[in-house]
């Protein structure tokens, strides 16, 4: 799980802490979101929190073990208008992402959150 609160919000930028775990009394995270270029930045990882860089062959290999299965059950194979073929790397950050997702979430249903919760496990 991740917590994550509104610290500062202007015309442009939306920042907030995030706490992997919910330990607030461990070194935050914070995610920058900038409303006028609609683009979302981690400015920092918090103290608990960790990356990787999803390469183009790790996406790709994705992509055909999902084919792969569709072929065995019978199922038309994606197309790359379903699922594009990788041609550039991404990194994942973990408790971030998660933080990131809800953000947004409610962010394009017309909410800016003051605070929220994500919980996957």
């Amino acid at each position: 799980m991740v917590t994550f609160r509104l610290v500062e919000e202007t015309e442009q930028y939306l920042i907030y802490w995030y706490f992997p775990d919910g330990h607030e009394d461990e070194m935050h995270g914070i995610i920058l979101i900038d409303k006028l270029n609609e683009t979302v930045e981690i400015k920092k990882m918090a103290h608990n929190d960790f990356s990787h860089i999803v390469t183009v062959a790790e996406q790709n290999e994705l992509r055909n073990s999902v084919n792969d299965m569709r072929r065995e059950e019978g199922l038309p194979l994606l197309t790359e208008e379903e699922w594009p073929s990788a041609t550039t790397e991404f990194t994942k950050t973990f408790f971030a992402d998660h933080a990131i997702s809800k953000i947004i979430e409610g962010y394009n249903s017309g909410e800016i959150l003051k605070e929220g919760i994500s919980v996957w496990y």
